[in-house]
């Protein structure tokens, strides 16, 4: 037999502190932001054969173009790379892109290329916040009609403290904040 309600008091003690912490940190270091938030290159390509992220990483990031990010999708050889946006404008961002191309070489299928821009990184965002209240609202209705209302009460603020606590590693560890 566990004794472990005897801790409550301690463990509600370090919970809240860890969201206050997670807050702080949140607020004065911010967040890392990827690409989708702050705007950027969207390149989808699909390569003749399964490849290595890690060398087509290397070989894009030798380019100066800033922060690039490849990630596999659906099939192995689907691949999705994201580039920082560039300075410069409409024709920098075409530079960029030019860039990738040649330095991919041939025999690569480029199914689309997006420039997303600050306007939609910022309604993804917003988009993105709406969602996770109304998933909250939905749990917190769903539960006070399956239960009381006090579980439900119970399991946003578990649900928010989770949140919270994720931001802030988020934040302590500066890793990249993305959809």
């Amino acid at each position: 037999d566990l004794p472990f309600m005897k801790w409550r008091n301690i463990a509600f003690v370090i919970s809240v502190a860890a969201v206050a912490l997670s807050v702080a940190l949140f607020l004065v270091r911010g967040l890392n932001y990827g690409i989708d938030f702050r705007g950027g290159i969207l390149i989808e390509v699909k390569v003749p054969e399964v490849t290595d992220l890690a060398i087509m990483r290397a070989n894009l990031d030798g380019l100066g173009l800033g922060e690039v990010a490849l990630q596999e999708f659906g099939a192995p050889n689907d691949v999705l790379i994201r580039l920082q946006k560039q300075d410069g404008g409409e024709k920098a961002q075409g530079l960029a892109v030019e860039k990738v191309k040649a330095a991919l070489g041939e025999g690569i299928e480029y199914r689309r290329t997006e420039f997303v821009g600050p306007k939609v990184s910022q309604e993804l965002f917003w988009d993105g916040i709406k969602a996770v209240v109304a998933a909250m609202i939905a749990m917190l209705i769903y539960i006070w009609f399956r239960f009381e209302w006090q579980f439900g009460l119970g399991a946003v603020i578990a649900l928010i403290h989770d949140v919270l606590s994720t931001i802030g590693l988020f934040a302590l560890l500066g890793l990249e904040f993305n959809l």
